[in-house]
């Protein structure tokens, strides 16, 4: 007998669930009506057409016994196009090769539908196998009603129903008419996962032929009929708009349909719009455009000046600082990382056009609704008048979770009603309009270890750029375990928006934090592995009460019981984890388990060799994060000629991440996950300039090529039946640590400043 785990949902009814199309003979669609936290998805008409239903639910059958399924959230590489119909599937039971997955567009009958912090699985994960489950029980129930035996008496497998003992067996599409006229089933009990047959496996993505062979899956491969071309030209001064510009003469360039200046529509930067027969002859004449410009204040802000400020509210946090106990050895360092762009490989770019009061755009996007919502409020349309398809993303990282393309282009078609525009960023654009920058940051720390090497004081003065949606304070490991232990931040002004780059405040607040614990293991004269499992330990055991003094134990770990890292309640106030305090731990896992931990920081550890013997020039290092609730730990191998040139000779990550649904996938975003961390720390920067990011192409901001990438790249996943949590993110943060700790093993050289490539590491 198959066990199962009940998951409750809110009563749906029959009108609201089942849609029946008008395909010869009958079908059946299949939609749901659960909730992703407020929200509830309903199941919508799906109208018929002369090819067959395009549905507006999950699951789809038709009468030949095709099974269409929905992938309601963005793709952008992570795997999600894949990974989220293999959950329907392993529910619905039917054989994998018979599927066929259709890419969502936005749509309020999917729920909870954006691709954002490492969410689209873990947020996906209960209601779409309740959706497979409660199709594939009405399946069963349609079976016993035309045999006329008990239901309990039918099982399924790939894609049948089976009376065992009769030996008599029905495929889903002879029984979809029947199904489709019973009441639907409450509280459908779904599969365990010890009964999975497809989830855990490894199965290639359903896109993976179209890309080798360039078929046109993205954003800026959106062809229409009659189609122009648009440009956006905006001034590269954060802040700034335009007065005037030789519009006249730009219009009489050959090939360019129109050119005008956009201003006063909400949220919109004021900007020089051109329409051309072509995107070069649209940027061709951008590169002609004169525009005089209201450079607004911002001209007068710098990295430089930013560091200044970040030095002086350091040095006013010091005056205050209390001071070490007696008899501690002191540690104090200072890190900075910088600015980042994202840096996608697909420019910014959407497709629009308006038509009958009705605005439909194609857009590679993480969260189809923002672009919908800045378009309904900057052009005065009703949100059931702007359709927006999802295409595939050329990279997203946070970056495409700001979709401010989609109102530019939006803008210039409505101007052009009946004519579809393509909008298309240059990379110049791109890296100068990021809208979405990682911010930097200084972590200012000062620790004491006592003779006994155990770490008995620890401060963190943070200080980083005002505002964003994905800057976050400090407070991260192992500020929760040193009694007396205080985070304190601070803030520096600045015009550039800075938001969500990939791993959200761990990416930088990670490196710096886990590169200090190394420095106060090899202060303290121990080996780090030791010294990181012996902070751990108490995490194990019940939480002391919070120190009485100001600041109490910061708490980053969710249901570590220490009050936030200012003042918040526990679990407010960290960084880590974005996975912990940091944005309400995100993944739903559940609070952090030091266990969990410790079981992927000893088995990283133990495939890695760790402590072995190795000569000057090369040298391990490790590093943990706990990140959108999974728990990863990576140690890094390096080798560091005598001239300097480094190289990641290997990494291995350990990852707990709950069930995996595709392993083929998840052991991709890993991967890439931590070749992306090294190769952001390793060559990336972004200064800013008289207001401007100084940075325009990739000649000035390299990303890391084959070469520079480690020929190793091992990782092992904890085998767990626990709900999923975040994949996408959570192998980034501690990659550019363990390569930093690993370089200090090899050499005794320090990284404390972003990125790697700007430190000599010449050694004799």
């Amino acid at each position: 007998m198959r066990a199962s785990l009940p998951v409750s949902s809110p009563s749906p009814d029959r009108r609201t669930f089942l849609k029946v199309g008008a395909l010869a003979g009958g079908g059946l669609l299949v939609g749901t009506f659960f909730r992703w936290g407020n929200a509830t998805a309903f199941a919508q008409t799906a109208p018929a057409t002369a090819a067959g239903f395009a549905p507006n639910a999950f699951i789809s059958i038709t009468p030949s016994g095709a099974v269409s399924l929905i992938a309601p959230n963005s793709e952008m590489g992570q795997g999600a196009k894949t990974a989220l119909p293999m959950i329907i599937a392993e529910e619905l039971d039917v054989p994998w090769e018979k599927v066929t997955v259709t890419q969502g567009d936005l749509n309020r009958a999917y729920g909870q539908q954006f691709a954002v912090g490492s969410m689209s699985t873990p947020g996906n994960y209960n209601p779409l196998r309740q959706a497979g489950a409660t199709a594939r029980a009405m399946l069963v129930a349609a079976a016993a009603q035309t045999w006329g035996v008990p239901a309990a008496d039918c099982t399924t497998e790939s894609g049948y129903v089976v009376h065992a003992t009769s030996g008599r067996r029905l495929g889903y599409g002879a029984l979809t008419a029947t199904a489709a006229t019973l009441a639907v089933p409450q509280g459908v009990a779904v599969k365990s996962p010890n009964d999975f047959k497809l989830l855990g496996t490894r199965v290639p993505g359903v896109d993976n032929e179209k890309i080798v062979t360039g078929q046109a899956l993205f954003g800026i491969d959106q062809v229409l009929p009659g189609m122009v071309y648009a440009a956006y030209v905006k001034c590269r001064v954060f802040g700034g708009k335009p007065i005037s510009a030789n519009l006249d003469e730009v219009k009489k360039l050959s090939g360019v349909r129109d050119a005008f200046i956009l201003d006063g529509i909400t949220g919109l930067m004021p900007g020089v719009a051109i329409v051309a027969d072509s995107t070069w002859n649209a940027f061709s004449a951008a590169d002609q455009l004169k525009v005089q410009w209201d450079e607004g204040a911002a001209v007068a802000e710098s990295s430089e000046t930013m560091a200044k400020q970040a030095a002086a509210l350091a040095q006013g946090a010091a005056a205050t600082a209390a001071a070490l106990p007696e008899g501690a050895k002191g540690v104090e360092a200072s890190y900075h990382y910088p600015f980042l762009p994202h840096a996608t490989l697909e420019p910014q770019n959407c497709t629009a056009v308006f038509k009958g009061g009705v605005m439909e755009m194609w857009v590679p996007t993480q969260i189809p609704s923002a672009g919908q919502g800045l378009v309904t409020a900057g052009l005065g349309l009703a949100a059931g008048n702007v359709t927006v398809h999802v295409t595939r993303l050329g990279g997203g990282f946070g970056r495409r979770g700001s979709n401010e393309y989609s109102l530019e282009v939006a803008a210039i078609a409505k101007k052009l009603e009946g004519t579809p525009v393509k909008l298309t960023w240059t990379r110049e654009q791109d890296m100068a309009h990021d809208n979405n920058y990682r911010s930097n940051g200084w972590h200012f720390f000062k620790g004491g270890v006592d003779a006994t090497g155990k770490v008995v004081a620890l401060n963190d003065y943070f200080v980083k750029m005002q505002g964003g949606p994905g800057d976050m304070t400090a407070g991260t490991f192992p500020f929760n375990v040193v009694r007396g232990a205080a985070v304190q931040a601070g803030k520096i002004n600045g015009t550039i928006r800075t938001g969500y780059w990939r791993a959200p405040g761990d990416n930088g607040n990670i490196w710096a934090t886990q590169s200090f614990v190394d420095e106060l293991a090899h202060a303290a004269g121990r080996d780090p592995l030791e010294f990181t499992l012996d902070l751990l330990a108490p995490l194990s055991a019940p939480p002391a009460p919070p120190a009485a003094e100001a600041g109490g134990l910061p708490s980053v770990f969710p249901g570590a019981g220490a009050p936030g890292a200012l003042g918040g309640p526990a679990g407010a106030g960290g960084v880590g984890a974005r996975g912990g305090g940091g944005r309400g731990g995100r993944g739903g896992g559940g609070g952090f388990a030091a266990s969990r931990m410790v079981a992927v920081l000893k088995l990283a550890t133990e495939k890695a060799g760790w402590g072995k013997k190795l000569p000057r020039g090369q040298g391990q290092g490790l590093a943990i994060t706990f990140t959108n609730n999974s728990y990863v730990a990576i140690v890094a191998e390096v080798t560091v000629s005598p001239q300097g040139e480094l190289k990641v000779t290997r990494l291995t990550a350990a990852v707990d991440a709950g069930l995996v649904v595709n392993l083929s996938s998840a052991e991709s975003q890993v991967q890439g996950a931590m070749v992306d961390g090294i190769g952001a720390a390793w060559f990336l920067k972004a200064t800013v300039e008289k207001g401007a990011l100084a940075q325009t192409n990739f000649d000035q901001y390299p990303l890391i090529r084959m070469e520079n990438a480690p020929p190793a790249v091992e990782v092992h996943f904890i085998k767990s039946v626990a709900a999923p949590t975040g994949l996408g993110e959570p192998g980034l943060p501690p990659a550019a640590p363990a390569v930093c700790n690993a370089i200090f093993a090899a050499i005794g050289k320090r990284i404390r400043t972003l990125p790697i490539a700007d430190t000599d590491l010449k050694w004799a």
